[in-house]
């Protein structure tokens, strides 16, 4: 039952946050270039554009109820889920932002939906575990992928040909994976310290403040590189790398099964 509606969510989830990409890309091509003008003055202009702002509530509606999806089920089973919405995107980048679509564009997207109605299948059946993990490993990947995002960003805001927003995707993605595991984790220490200790000392969790931050960085870098590069491609690099590290994480060290058919 709780396994079915976090399935629901996340799909739910999914295409709030993709159909907020394509309002975000819709409006960064009549806005600044961000890094152009002084940062209060980008900031200003950003928060008066109307359609901008209502893709913000749009996609942070969408990061609520995902988040509620990863307190029901297993990362390994609601990430593959997420990945669904990129097909939603790329349709709309192609019929409203006129996006120029390669044959292996086409690929990918059949790919995806082909893969969803496949995880559906696989998940009947599937019995959700209590929550563990194992430390060492767990904070093993984390450290690493937020070295690699480090990496990939610098590289992406160092370079200036067509890969650089590509780059920044990656970065992107790498945080948003990470910060999919960090709500996971949060989710367990909350509900540790709230039932032992009580709501106010359930609110100083560290993870609270880590869910609160590591989003308003990936907005600012996926603005810049929607920006940059074309929406078709820069979504799916970070969607797809999005979903990769929560899964590899989830599997490797917080013993979650792979979904079987």
């Amino acid at each position: 039952m709780l396994l079915g509606l976090a399935v629901i969510l996340a799909v739910i989830a999914t295409c709030m946050i993709n159909y907020s990409g394509y309002m975000q890309k819709r409006e960064l091509d009549k806005l600044p270039l961000i890094g152009s003008q002084k940062i209060w003055e980008t900031v200003k202009t950003f928060v008066k554009c109307t359609p901008w702002l209502e893709a913000q509530f749009l996609q942070l509606g969408g990061t609520l109820i995902k988040g509620l999806a990863l307190g029901l089920a297993p990362l390994s089973i609601i990430q593959p889920i997420n990945t669904a919405g990129i097909a939603l995107l790329a349709v709309l980048a192609i019929t409203k932002l006129g996006e120029k679509p390669s044959t292996s564009d086409w690929v990918g997207i059949g790919t995806i939906i082909v893969g969803l109605l496949m995880l559906g299948r696989s998940l009947i059946g599937v019995e959700t575990k209590p929550f563990s993990y194992n430390p060492l490993m767990l904070w093993f990947f984390v450290f690493l992928f937020f070295a690699a995002a480090g990496v990939s960003l610098y590289n992406g805001l160092k370079r200036k040909d067509e890969q650089a927003p590509n780059l920044i995707a990656v970065a992107s993605g790498v945080l948003i994976g990470l910060t999919a595991v960090i709500i996971k984790l949060g989710w367990n220490d909350f509900g540790s310290r709230f039932w032992e200790q009580g709501f106010r000392h359930a609110l100083l969790s560290p993870y609270l403040w880590l869910i609160v931050l590591l989003p308003i960085v990936t907005l600012v870098l996926d603005q810049v590189a929607m920006q940059r590069g074309k929406a078709i491609v820069v979504v799916p690099i970070t969607t797809g790398i999005s979903n990769l590290i929560p899964i590899i994480i989830g599997i490797i060290a917080m013993h979650e099964p792979l979904p079987t058919s």
